[in-house]
């Protein structure tokens, strides 16, 4: 990967990304899932071979009724693209207001560095290949209406995000790409990350349904497809609704709105341990790693 988190177009990445799955590996690996599917077994399930404890789980999530079978890589990799899409133009539009609806300080420093954040995860999915499926959204008035209903809203929209990101990661190792699956981690991590301060600045202002603002030991799992996320957003009304459409305003307008919260985002790109760290003091861990 180069400087500017940019995959080559001859880089091993790129050749990986553009490689088709053949149909014998998703024919395959949707027969071993189907199978699992049908029996799973619990943790609990777990038993021994010759004193040495197995375990077994599904290889594909149990479905109520039909089949299964994980989307394409290029399928996956443009809907998480679209809802990253949304939320920079979704934090852009709040920045351009932010002094109607009281943002200042560490509260309107938050919102900048989501905006830039959102563009970081767009710059590289996008470097993958991805391509939006949507790139204008029409948010409800009552949206913007308020400080308490942007953060609400903004909540709304990062446990889509996570959602979204936890999909495509299960879906990935289905495929058997598992680099991917971990990017898709390392940004879905962050969008939690949000989504607790989001909650934060909510109990800060008194809203007791946001206390605590980390309420939840695992992030819930909302979709089957990553597909089906577009379907939520519509939904909600963001996507095809009634409002006048907002456009992405484009990476320069993002980052701008950001400020200089754009400069203080690390890890503005994935990084890939091609080895575990050597430990020598908490900055080892908390610092950016290329």
């Amino acid at each position: 990967m180069s400087d500017d988190g940019q995959v080559p177009e001859t880089s091993p990445v790129a050749d990986l990304l553009r490689s088709p799955i053949s149909r014998k590996h998703i024919m395959k690996a949707t027969a071993v899932g189907m199978v699992l599917a049908a029996f799973p077994l619990p943790a609990s399930a777990a038993g021994q071979t010759n004193g040495v404890q197995e375990f077994s789980f599904p290889f594909s999530p149990p479905i109520t009724s039909g089949t299964y079978s994980p989307e394409s890589i290029q399928d996956i990799l443009n809907a998480v693209l679209t809802p990253h899409y949304l939320a920079a133009t979704g934090a852009t539009t709040t920045l351009a207001n932010a002094s109607s609806l009281g943002l200042t300080g560490w509260e309107l420093a938050t919102q900048q560095a989501a905006a830039a954040r959102e563009q970081y995860h767009i710059d590289f999915l996008a470097s993958l290949g991805a391509t939006p499926l949507v790139t204008a959204f029409t948010f409800p008035p009552a949206f913007f209406s308020s400080r308490a209903a942007v953060l609400a809203t903004a909540e709304t929209s990062a446990s889509l995000l996570v959602a979204v990101h936890m999909t495509a990661a299960r879906e990935f190792a289905e495929l058997g790409q598992p680099m991917v699956a971990k990017w898709m981690y390392q940004m879905g991590t962050q969008v939690a990350e949000q989504r607790a301060i989001f909650r934060v600045l909510r109990a800060m202002d008194g809203v007791a349904g946001d206390i605590p603002p980390n309420n939840k030991a695992f992030a819930t799992d909302l979709f089957l497809y990553t597909r089906d996320a577009l379907g939520a957003l519509k939904a909600i009304g963001v996507i095809g609704g009634s409002a006048a459409p907002v456009s992405y305003p484009g990476r320069d307008a993002v980052l701008s709105a950001a400020g200089p919260m754009a400069d203080a985002i690390l890890q503005k790109r994935p990084n890939d341990a091609l080895s575990s760290i050597s430990v020598h003091g908490p900055a080892s861990l908390n610092g950016e790693r290329s």
